[in-house]
């Protein structure tokens, strides 16, 4: 037997999988997909896939398969599909038609064969005719789209699609071909009579051939996608049912087979054809050669258990194994509950739906509290029956009754549901071992075509495993030994009855396809995303249409006015969360059909403006419910449990080991309460409180909802009691806000509302901080009349650190961080999906906002053009907000300067900040004055609102306004006079200058707190309209004034704030500790490894020393102590110091060549390393590694020694980092944060260049005057 994995791939219904199997020692590796089909409007019976989107789901699964494998050792490929689905290619093989198994368009024509010809198809082909056959899909297609149909060239089922993407040969086995309807069942070839007389081209027809037979070589095209080798074999595979007998071992005459997945096909081998007379059962091909099957299928058994479990234990996370587990805790006998649920006899004679009954009788379990479970049993009992009697029907047909039965397929998984079919067919059940038996059996079938295995059944031998194996319980068998006849009977009594429900079912079938629909479109639309998504959802949205994914979280922008205006050029579905989306942008954007919102409010969205245009809105309502509810529940148990005052107690100052009295008063101040039998009073019950009403129920809390909007009946449907008002806020423990802001609600929660609390009650806020008077909460709180609230909300967020309210010990505040998690870009992504799906079906949206979509919606026509008027108007009307914190917040009122005091600063200076500050405001003075008679900002200003950007430089303390009114620009230093339109950005001069020199992004300083903004955030967005602009003049000024110094080494205006937690700034051992943090830093981010790496910067007031990591020793969690002081020649200068790293002289020969820089930063970059030891180029991929397009390169050089320092320092030059041969980066630095910076700058952009080229793609540069610009400035970013 060879060496090497064997891959085998299973496209099935709900999902694909890939299967590698070790032909030596057994061993699989399994990677799953879920993989769905769409429906087809106007075609309520019609599924289909979307051809390419299949194909990367089929290629990712298989590279996550090969993940744990290598793929060189794959011998060989083949596949495996479901039966009766197509796969309908033109004759340059691209994919007319690509069908689930499900696809039942062809319904009329089935019903018109089989009352024509069903008994001679049947004869013929081993199938009764039926509405998912090829067959009856194809005459479909020459019946209503003749068209169609002569495009097509070739016929082949999905396994046999999957063949040709990977090596472009065409062909079929005779296991799918068999399931087509159109295959003489006895000779095993093509019934061409057949054809002819459904009027179906007879090329239509693949050549066949024998599964496990090696039909082409994998492409190159296909081994990229795939990530396996070009060339590897690909083998000819089978219909999914007749590979799982393959996986299991299922292979000779006689032999019985289970396949208990989404449906229950039962199947036994047979070594020649044979027909059911009466036409009831399947005929098939075997994959293995001279090998037929007849099958007996028990219906959806899978579906329907997943159904049925889901209504009895809907909050459990595995509800059929619940199910599986309940029912076997019943006695045998189900307490004489019957079920012939989700248990089909089959007839393929009859095309109904299945129809199954309970029959229930409440007297038989009266008093019995676990009642339940006979019904689950009943359920599972009745499944079984089900089996035997298909098995039954097989054996009437063929006079052969198996001795056991084989069983694989998901339901296998459960010992219990096996047990029973051993107890029920009285005869021993075996479980293969992988429950992915038919992708094992795609794999035999490869491992024969590539020459691994003799033969299947040799495969089948050697790799199909019996991990577990069932004998009937003599008790049990002998009970549904006498209850199985009286469960026949009674099934076959019901069958008119259930003739007519399945009548009722098809009814309301039909109706429901009667939908708002107006038609599918074959139009792509280009989707531009900048809302947080998550990529199940982007996948999704590439079905549709050419998505372009720029999150804001990434991309670090936010867009508005003409930024949003360029980028929306051509875009025909935005989808947004954080954008302004102004009537000025919409109005340009000619494209722009739809906009999606991911936001409960989508007061970002210019409503009127998208009315009147014709664009309809969509949002997201209950994105981020879950998320919200969860905080709440936390806030409830934190308040109950009086957790924030149990987290401070053992952090007193004071407290020692041991000490029992500690324990002791713990015990008797901090005593909590359970949530069990507490009143919890919601007012509001939208999306999010039924959330928090779902997450309460099994702790035991009551709980009661106040909402206007709801009638009693919704209420408890809910889970909850209806309540007034005021008895809420009387009878409840816990109150929990979840109501909307409105006229009505603003205030709802004031003084008296207080009042009427339960003494010791606490108040949560989790909505909006309008709906509740605060200052009657903080007199509340004070007075000890409410024990305590927990508040994600305030009237000005963020409050100010000595608010008031901030100030109660028994107040737990959040920065409204309540819908901030991870999860909620799922959560409105699958919201998103779904509309745009709607959309692109030419369905009607359901969570529109506004207009909504208009009637006849198209994708095609042109939107309509509103009157001048009205546009011009739309033009001059405000711009929407960014957040609805501005419109129901009230404004903060007037108050300290955004930076501290700075009384009699000039004289507590030092000379040299005193001189950095005089020479920022010269800078500064020169920056406004170009500002103020700048042409392009006055084109700007000229079609733009009145804004005033409102500078502090707070480690300067130096004010610099810039701002547009009536289309005049206006610049000064200095604060600007009180107005709306004041936008306050208060941040260190570094920040400032990084900012308009490119080395820093000013969002990301917003979102990591380093700038500091109020006032209207839609018009704080304006800077990023301008930066270019403003970039542009403040170089010049830079350049025409001088460098101000180094702005980086000023020293926090803030920290005394942060004294608590860090060292006080100055000293050699601040230097240290700096030095460990950076440590830390470039551990955390891997540029550092445990024992590789060095950093070091200059002891303050001895330029010629400086502090160096100690050599040999852990980087994980250094300490100032163990850092070593070394000269110039790089020796140790303190006795009893450590050895220092063996860089020191690299280190201090940097130093004395560069007298500028504080600090060294040697690290094994591994991307940096790499591009180095490639010889790639090092390239301008952004602005950030524009400035480092010089870096220098050495050759390998002996570390430690004189040579490598010299090397180092020539390379450098005026720079300042070096690329290494085998040896890593060195960077130099103003500042130890600098140089840490700069180096994962430089290997980030390594990581990107090398990530282009393993893709095959070459790197993106970014223009030659934009980086002769940025590289001027390249002494800054040190």
């Amino acid at each position: 037997m060879s060496q090497g994995h064997l891959m085998g791939l299973d496209l099935g219904g709900s999902g694909i999988r890939c299967l590698l199997v070790d032909i030596a020692t057994g061993e699989t590796q399994t990677a799953t997909r879920p993989w769905t089909p769409h429906p087809v409007p106007g075609l309520p019976s019609a599924a289909e896939y979307d051809a390419e989107a299949t194909w990367r789901v089929f290629a990712d699964v298989t590279r996550e398969a090969l993940a744990r494998a290598r793929p060189e050792r794959v011998l060989g490929i083949a596949a495996s599909s479901v039966r009766h689905a197509s796969a309908v290619l033109d004759a340059a093989g691209r994919e007319i038609l690509v069908s689930s198994n499900r696809d039942a368009r062809g319904v009329a024509v089935a019903f018109e064969l089989a009352s024509t010809r069903g008994a001679a198809l049947h004869r013929e082909t081993g199938h009764w005719p039926n509405a998912v056959q090829p067959a009856a899909r194809l005459r479909w297609m020459h019946t209503e789209h003749p068209d169609l149909l002569d495009r097509c060239a070739v016929h082949l089922s999905l396994s046999d699609w999957i063949a040709f993407r990977l090596c472009g040969e065409i062909a079929t086995d005779a296991s799918q071909a068999s399931e087509t309807g159109l295959l003489r069942i006895a000779e095993c070839e093509w019934a061409g009579n057949l054809a002819d007389a459904l009027e179906l081209p007879r090329t239509l027809l693949p050549e066949l051939r024998v599964s496990g037979t090696r039909l082409g070589e994998l492409t190159p095209d296909a081994a990229e996608a795939l990530g396996l080798p070009a060339g590897t074999p690909v083998c000819v595979g089978g219909a999914d049912t007749q590979c799982a007998l393959l996986g299991t071992g299922v292979v000779a005459p006689g032999e019985l087979g289970l396949v208990a997945g989404t449906t229950a096909p039962l199947l036994q081998v047979q070594g020649q054809p044979t027909l059911d007379d009466e036409g009831r059962l399947w005929a098939v091909h075997h994959t293995v050669p001279g090998r037929w099957a007849l099958e007996s299928n028990a219906g959806a058994l899978g579906e329907s258990l997943e159904w049925l479990a889901g209504l009895l234990h809907p909050d459990v996370d595995h509800p059929v194994l619940h199910l599986m587990a309940e029912a076997w805790a019943a006695p045998a006998g189900s307490a004489g509950l019957v079920s012939t649920f989700g248990a089909d006899l089959m007839d393929a004679r009859q095309m109904v739906l299945p129809v199954g009954n309970l029959t229930l009788n409440q007297t038989t379990t009266a008093g019995d509290r676990g009642a339940r479970r006979h019904l689950s049993r009943a359920v599972v009992e009745g499944m079984a029956f089900a089996i035997r009697a298909n098995a039954e029907q097989i054996t009437r047909v063929t006079g052969i009754e198996s001795e056991t039965l084989r069983v694989s397929g998901g339901v296998a998984r459960n010992a219990a549901f096996t047990q029973f079919l051993a107890d029920v067919l009285a005869r021993p059940v075996e479980v293969a071992g992988d429950i992915g038996s038919t992708a094992l059996g795609a794999a035999i079938c490869a491992g024969v075509g590539a020459g691994a295995l003799e033969s299947l059944e040799h495969g089948a031998r050697a790799l199909v495993k019996v991990t577990r194996t069932h004998t009937p319980d003599a008790t049990r068998r002998d009970v549904y030994a006498d209850l199985y006849p009286g469960w026949r009977s009674l099934r076959d009594e019901q069958a008119t009855a259930n003739s007519r429900a399945s009548g009722f079912a098809i009814r309301t079938l039909v109706a429901g396809s009667a939908t708002n629909a107006d038609g599918p479109s074959d139009f792509r639309p280009r989707i531009l995303v900048t809302a947080d998504l998550d990529e199940a959802t982007l996948e999704t949205l590439r079905r549709f249409g050419d998505v372009e994914h720029a999150s804001y979280r990434k991309a670090m922008r936010l867009l508005t006015g003409p930024s949003l205006a360029k980028a929306l050029r051509g875009v025909h579905v935005f989808v947004s969360e954080v954008d302004v989306i102004d009537a000025r942008a919409l109005v340009e954007a000619k494209d722009l059909r739809v906009i999606g919102v991911c936001r409960g409010d989508a007061v970002n969205v210019d409503l009127e403006a998208c009315a009147a245009l014709g664009i309809p809105v969509f949002h997201t309502p209950g994105r981020n419910a879950d998320a919200v509810a969860d905080l709440t529940l936390a806030f409830l148990l934190a308040l109950a449990r009086r957790l924030p005052a149990a987290n401070a107690f053992l952090r007193e100052p004071g407290g020692t080991a041991g000490d029992m009295g500690r324990m002791g008063r713990a015990f008797g101040t901090l005593r909590g309460h359970e949530l069990w039998r507490k009143n919890v009073g919601l007012i509001g019950l939208g999306a999010v409180g039924r959330k928090v009403v779902e997450r309460l129920r099994p702790f035991g809390a009551r709980c009661r909802v106040h909402d206007p909007f709801l009638d009693a009946d919704a209420v408890r449907l809910a889970g909850a009691e209806p309540a007034e008002l005021d008895a809420l806020l009387a009878e409840s423990d816990f109150v929990s806000l979840h109501a909307a802001v409105t006229d009505a609600s603003r205030g709802l929660i004031g003084t008296r509302e207080l009042g009427l609390m339960r003494e010791g009650a606490c108040l949560i806020n989790t909505a909006r901080a309008a709906l509740v008077d605060e200052a009657a909460l903080i007199e509340a709180l004070r007075s000890g009349h409410l024990a305590g609230a927990a508040l994600d909300v305030f009237s000005v967020e963020p409050p100010a650190w000595d608010d008031p309210i901030l100030q109660l010990e028994n107040v737990i505040a959040t920065p409204h961080v309540g819908g901030n998690t991870a999860e909620v870009s799922t959560h409105q992504g699958q919201i998103v999906a779904d509309e745009i799906g709607r959309l692109a079906q030419g369905e009607r949206v359901r969570h529109a906002i506004g207009t909504g979509t208009p009637p006849g919606f198209d994708w095609s026509r042109p939107r309509p053009e509103p009157a001048p008027e009205l546009v011009e108007r739309l033009r001059g009307s405000g711009a929407p907000a960014v957040t609805d914190l501005q419109r129901d917040t009230k404004k903060p009122a007037a108050g300290p300067a955004i930076r501290p005091e700075r009384e009699n600063r000039a004289g507590q200076e030092d000379g040299d900040v005193q001189e950095i500050r005089e020479a920022m405001e010269h800078v500064l003075a020169a920056f406004v004055e170009r500002a103020g008679d700048d042409t392009q900002l006055g084109a700007f200003a000229a079609d733009s609102d009145p804004v005033t950007l409102h500078f502090s430089l707070t480690d300067l303390g130096i004010d610099l306004h810039l701002g547009w009114r009536d289309g005049a620009v206006f610049a000064a230093l200095g604060a600007p006079p009180d107005s709306d339109d004041v936008v306050k950005l208060a941040m260190r001069a570094d920040l400032f200058d990084g900012m308009l020199t490119g080395r820093s992004n000013a969002m990301r300083a917003a979102m990591n707190g380093d700038l500091s903004f109020s006032g209207d955030t839609a018009k704080a967005m304006t800077l990023q309209q301008i930066n270019a602009d403003m970039s542009r003049l403040y170089r010049d000024a830079r350049e025409a004034v001088g460098d101000p110094g180094d702005l980086s080494a000023l020293p926090d205006p803030n920290a005394a704030a942060h004294a608590a937690t860090g060292p006080s700034p100055g000293g050699g051992d601040d230097v240290r500790t700096e030095i460990c943090r950076v440590i830390d830093d470039l551990y955390t981010a891997q540029l550092i490894t445990a024992t590789g790496g060095n950093v070091s910067a200059r002891v303050p007031d001895a330029p010629d020393e400086a502090w160096i990591t100690p050599s040999q020793l852990f980087k994980g969690a250094l300490n100032p102590e163990i850092l070593v002081r070394i000269g110039t020649d790089g020796k140790a200068l303190d006795a009893g110091a450590r050895s220092p790293s063996s860089e020191a002289l690299m280190h201090m020969a940097v130093f004395e060549a560069k007298p500028e820089a504080q600090a060294v930063i040697h690290c094994h970059a591994p991307n940096a390393t790499v591009l180095v030891n490639s010889d790639l180029p090092f390239l301008p991929v952004s602005t950030e590694a524009a400035f480092f397009v010089g870096i220098g390169r050495i050759p390998f050089v002996m570390p430690g020694t004189r040579e490598l320092a010299d090397a180092v320092v020539a390379a450098m030059g005026d720079g300042w980092a070096v690329l290494m041969r085998n040896h890593g980066l060195l960077v130099a630095g103003r500042t130890l944060r600098r140089a840490a910076d700069m180096a994962e700058i430089i290997e980030r952009t390594a990581q990107i260049i090398l990530g282009c080229h393993a893709v095959g793609k070459q790197p993106p540069v970014l223009p030659d005057e934009v980086v002769g610009m940025l590289a001027k400035y390249g002494d800054l970013m040190a």
